[in-house]
């Protein structure tokens, strides 16, 4: 397309945008004269009636509208080549700011983000650990570029996707009598002490459900609001825990970490805005997050 070309086509389209020559002349920084010289080329090149005058001004016609529609369908075109030509020239410098619930963002998460600073060191990155709830919050009030959450409720301001649908498993001292099981069902641990996440844990409810609908009542004795201080307490003797295979898959070297049957299931959800433009760089690191909760899944699946 030829450059006198496209400057009729933006004319014609801040005219369309504006409604009015003396606007359009004012977003596109030229004289009125020049924008209605413009519009009489573009009519005459393309053999289109465009605008009718009337009483000094501008009306669309029919035709003009019809073209209108094909004309802004070019211009989006322009604006995300322009987009993603900044994303490609700047794919290795940025910014990236992440939220994430403590399960994915005390350990898992600090690891990919450093290998993935390593191949893009020009990118700084932050992430905020905090509850499944305010992550969605943070997400939506455009604090943080993406979030990672179990089990949100969905907001018309952001994009919930799935990331990965987690097992849970059984953490227990490697010296328990059950540890030498390779499968445990919710009947095993009837009796067992056990380390309870906080009421207010999406988790909690799913471990309960099951362990109500198999009739079996659980013997809390301790509770805590994050899954590592829940294998924490394990390792000191306090009981047994149920939680999922992210955190216990650092302890595998202190507890032993069984699958159950059985399986419960942790749904893990990706959050962003609606309004955030496509970024390859936080599609990239979604996938390699997407990938490595794979194959932890995989891994423990009973």
């Amino acid at each position: 397309m030829s450059v006198s070309r496209m400057r009729q086509l933006e004319a014609f389209h801040a005219v369309m945008e504006s409604g009015s020559v003396t606007r359009a002349a004012e977003i596109l920084q030229v004289s009125q004269p020049a924008i209605t010289k413009l519009i009489q080329a573009l009519e005459q090149e393309t053999g289109l009636r465009l605008f009718d005058r009337v009483r000094r001004r501008l009306q669309p016609t029919r035709e003009a509208r019809r073209f209108a529609i094909e004309v802004e369908r070019l211009f989006l075109t322009m604006n995300r080549i322009e987009h993603v030509a900044n994303e490609i020239r700047s794919l290795g410098t940025g910014e990236m700011h992440v939220a994430a619930m403590a399960s994915l963002g005390v350990r898992f998460l600090p690891e990919i983000l450093t290998a993935f600073r390593r191949e893009r060191p020009g990118v700084n990155v932050a992430l905020t650990v905090t509850s499944s709830q305010n992550v969605v919050e943070m997400v939506q009030a455009g604090q943080v570029d993406l979030g990672f959450a179990l089990s949100v409720a969905h907001s018309p301001a952001v994009v919930v996707q799935p990331l990965a649908s987690l097992p849970g498993v059984v953490v227990l001292p490697r010296d328990h009598p059950l540890a030498g099981r390779a499968v445990l069902a919710p009947e095993d641990l009837r009796d067992a002490p056990f380390v309870q996440l906080g009421r207010e844990d999406r988790a909690r409810h799913i471990i309960e459900d099951l362990f109500l609908q198999r009739g079996v009542a659980l013997e809390s004795m301790v509770q805590t609001h994050l899954a590592v201080s829940a294998c924490e307490f394990v390792a000191a003797g306090a009981g047994v825990a149920v939680v999922e295979p992210v955190t216990a898959s650092y302890y595998r070297d202190r507890l032993a970490v069984r699958p159950m049957a059985p399986a419960i299931y942790f749904e893990m959800f990706v959050v962003t805005a609606l309004s955030r433009p496509g970024s390859a760089m936080i599609d990239g690191f979604v996938a390699t997050v997407r990938e490595r909760l794979g194959v932890l899944a995989a891994e423990f699946a009973s």
